[in-house]
């Protein structure tokens, strides 16, 4: 049975997969169900991804929507809703009384008013920075908005827009404390780059409970050879990082039989071999449009999430 998640203010246009519903939500009668979704709440389970035969590709934007409010900022945050972008990714960090925050470098000089590492500062030295727009650095003008906490970020996003977390090590397992809190687990998505056969992922204490994503850069092994490994960890998406096209090629049909998505990245030539937003905003069809119709890539991390989506939308796919 195949239900239809809601669009605009919602998470997404996506199909949700029954099957892969909790099972404490198996027992709510359809109505009931419906009604969830129409309040924007996420749907839990690898299904909140959409099946991987689906023509629908999802939208990431890097570090939210910093054109339309200061990069990792609720402003951005919101902006992302608005544009109908399907999931954010922002950064974790840790200030010196170890509060978290939302903030993508260690130290606040880029992207504030302000000087010095994170893990020297305190949430109240923090709290009177300003942010800086768009991506910051210098020149840049001041904004009104400070830099929020994980909390804050996470209580905007609550069943609005999926959220992909970029924490590492005892921040990460800090941060799955405050998305318990909120009962938020659905609407996270956490990758590594950890090899399938590493203890630390076969013991790792999120597999099961947010979806995972394993991260595998181009190397001389076969992405094919590779991604059987982590069908134990039920992955949602793979996210290839490559400098030949090739490379991912060869290993699409092993992740789509294992009906997880493909992700990539168009930030930057060395990762998505040249296949970047700004080759893209030239000739999209040769970009975007080879990722999508070409290969088959359906989830993209882009800083430019509007045109991305008003592309999308000019070939149907969105």
């Amino acid at each position: 049975m195949w239900i239809f998640g809601c669009s605009g203010g919602c998470v997404s246009n996506r199909l949700i997969k029954k099957r892969y519903f909790p099972m404490n939500m198996k027992v709510i009668p359809l109505f009931v169900m419906l009604a969830i979704f129409s309040d924007a709440a996420v749907a839990g389970g690898k299904g909140v991804f959409g099946p991987v035969d689906t023509e629908k590709v999802m939208v990431i934007a890097h570090r939210a929507c910093w054109r339309l409010g200061p990069e990792n900022s609720l402003k951005a945050i919101e902006g992302c809703i608005r544009l109908g972008v399907d999931m954010v990714e922002i950064d974790v960090r840790r200030t010196k009384d170890n509060h978290l925050i939302i903030l993508h470098d260690d130290a606040v000089d880029r992207t504030t008013n302000g000087t010095g590492l994170v893990s020297d500062l305190t949430l109240a030295q923090i709290r009177k920075l300003k942010l800086r727009e768009a991506q910051g650095g210098p020149g840049s003008l001041l904004t009104s908005e400070a830099i929020p906490t994980l909390e804050e970020a996470l209580i905007a996003a609550k069943g609005r827009i999926l959220i992909n977390l970029d924490a590492k090590g005892e921040v990460r397992e800090q941060a799955f404390i405050a998305i318990a809190k909120l009962g938020m687990e659905d609407q996270i998505l956490i990758k590594s780059e950890l090899a399938a056969t590493d203890p630390k992922l076969i013991s790792a204490g999120y597999i099961g409970k947010v979806h995972y994503m394993p991260l595998i850069r181009e190397n001389a092994v076969k992405l094919s050879d590779l991604v059987p490994g982590y069908g134990y960890t039920s992955p949602v998406a793979y996210e290839i990082v490559f400098q030949n096209d090739n490379y991912l090629i060869e290993g699409i049909d092993a992740i789509k039989k294992q009906g997880s998505r493909i992700w990539v990245n168009t930030l930057w030539d060395d990762i998505c071999a040249g296949h970047t937003d700004d080759k893209s905003v030239l000739d999209p069809d040769a970009h975007w449009g080879f990722l999508v119709t070409g290969l088959g890539v359906n989830m993209i991390q882009t800083d430019r999430p509007a045109l991305f989506i008003k592309y999308l939308k000019s070939i149907g796919v969105r």
